[in-house]
């Protein structure tokens, strides 16, 4: 069985040095705000709305249509195999201000770099953000478009 998300990094610029938005699911782990997409919505639409839903953050621009992808499988309650791909986008967001959706979010942080990588809690979330931080480091200034 084949499972697609879509979420966004959340990137804050303050004067004190960049900063991620994490998110602690209902589930227990630390990840990047993410979810499934409704009917006839497009990845960066899903995407977006997932942002606002989990973290009540709606003002958020995106870095372009870069995407990272993160890809890997479980065994769901059924006992069934799913190949997961979640598909980010990089959001640069100015207002620090979230509200969590207590349903499926416990709690979140904005966290350094470094902090965010020993947070999160899958590795492959770890990888993927380890492509993000390169990707960045690239840029000069923070391309958002």
């Amino acid at each position: 069985m084949k499972d697609a998300s879509f979420g966004v990094i959340p990137i804050r610029e303050p004067a004190d040095g960049r900063r991620f938005l994490l998110v602690h699911h209902q589930k227990g782990h630390w990840g990047f705000p993410k979810g499934h997409a409704e009917a006839g919505e497009t990845p960066v639409q899903t995407a977006v709305r997932e942002l606002a839903e989990e973290a009540g953050v709606t003002a958020c621009r995106l870095a372009g249509d870069t995407q990272f992808v993160e890809r890997y499988a479980f065994i769901n309650k059924k006992g069934e195999r799913v190949d997961k791909t979640v598909t980010f986008f990089i959001g640069h967001v100015d207002d620090p201000a979230v509200t969590v959706q207590p349903q499926e979010v416990q709690d979140h942080a904005w966290l350094t770099a470094d902090a965010a990588l020993e947070r999160l809690t899958f590795p492959e979330a770890r990888e993927l953000f380890g492509r993000v931080l390169a990707y960045l480091d690239e840029q000069t200034p923070f391309d958002i478009t």
